[in-house]
């Protein structure tokens, strides 16, 4: 016998099975990087990781490569709410708050894994406090290392920068660059290759991945490897309003997931700064491989001429650098 349905009933199922369907939260997390890059990884990592946290009852969405804000406009974009994640280097709002300069420093890490540690020290409230005050959300961090690429001769010391045509890391490494008789020129990453190519550059300080991403390969000679004396902190941003967006218990599940990629971000990084000048040394590129020696040179070198300029421009540089070492 053919039942039938009460068609009064119809309408609450429809809608009890709509809600079934999109129950899920779903999440912005939009940067400026190709999917590629390690860095859109590093987004693919905390997204998977939140979605296994939360039982899928929230889900992040990728717009990677300026897809729907461009590269600066991120921070405007997640301070309104129109996304709720992003990837952003911490020097960039360095506009609004000096202290994040602090994230382009010459000689304060050597390698991507000394910044995990600065959850366990007075730095990162410092930083937390003067991000918030930006109207977003610090919840994690992680280091790409810089390096020198050159035309004509290799960069071993900081005097070998002397007469060169050059483009730094953030408004402290070209202090340390140009106190060393480098003239700075700069200019957005994407006009590096062009810069190199017709001699408006003849070398460049950037980040490994940044090196990869824009095909310098074609346009240096050298390329200093081995031990690092200068990184870029990119800082993972939420929206103000995601716990309330998500609730209290998705949200540190957010975070969870966010200081759980720190290890592997760093670990990657490590990873993929050798690869990429393995890679250049098959494409042609010369490798410089500093000494010891040569990288304490740096180091001190660094702290004459970035530190000092640090700590004029930034009301709380000397505590900050002094806050780095110092546990909770």
């Amino acid at each position: 016998m053919m039942r039938t349905i009460n068609k009064t009933l119809l309408p609450l199922a429809v809608a009890l099975a709509s809600q079934a369907v999109f129950a899920s939260e779903i999440l912005r997390f939009s940067h400026s990087y190709t999917e590629g890059d390690a860095r859109h990884e590093w987004a693919k990592f905390i997204a998977e990781r939140v979605e296994e946290k939360t039982d899928g009852e929230v889900r992040i969405n990728l717009y990677p490569n300026q897809e729907i804000f461009r590269a600066q406009a991120q921070h405007g974009a997640l301070r309104q709410g129109l996304i709720d994640l992003t990837i952003y280097p911490l020097p960039w709002l360095s506009g609004m708050v000096p202290l994040a300069e602090i994230g382009a420093l010459p000689g304060l890490v050597a390698d991507p894994t000394d910044g995990l540690v600065w959850r366990e020290r007075t730095i990162w409230p410092m930083l937390a406090e003067a991000i918030e005050s930006t109207g977003v959300i610090l919840a994690g961090s992680g280091w790409a290392m810089a390096s020198i690429g050159s035309t004509g001769d290799p960069v071993a010391l900081p005097e070998d920068v002397a007469g060169l045509r050059m483009r730094g890391l953030g408004g402290a490494s070209e202090q340390m660059l140009n106190a060393n008789g480098a003239t700075i020129t700069s200019l957005p990453a994407s006009e590096l290759y062009q810069a190199l190519q017709t001699g408006v550059l003849t070398g460049v300080l950037t980040q490994y991945a940044s090196f990869e991403g824009y095909n310098l390969h074609e346009v240096i000679d050298y390329l200093q490897v081995g031990p690092g004396y200068v990184g870029g902190m990119h800082a993972i941003l939420l929206s103000a309003g995601l716990e309330q967006k998500v609730g209290s218990e998705h949200f540190a599940h957010i975070m969870e997931a966010v200081q759980e990629s720190e290890v592997w971000f760093a670990e990657k990084m490590i990873e993929d700064s050798q690869r990429i000048a393995e890679e250049f040394e098959r494409q042609g590129v010369q490798l410089y491989e500093l000494s010891n020696e040569e990288l304490a040179a740096w180091i001190e070198n660094a702290r004459e001429t970035a530190w000092p300029y640090f700590i004029e421009r930034v009301p709380e540089g000397a505590a900050a650098l002094e806050a780095v070492n110092t546990p909770l």
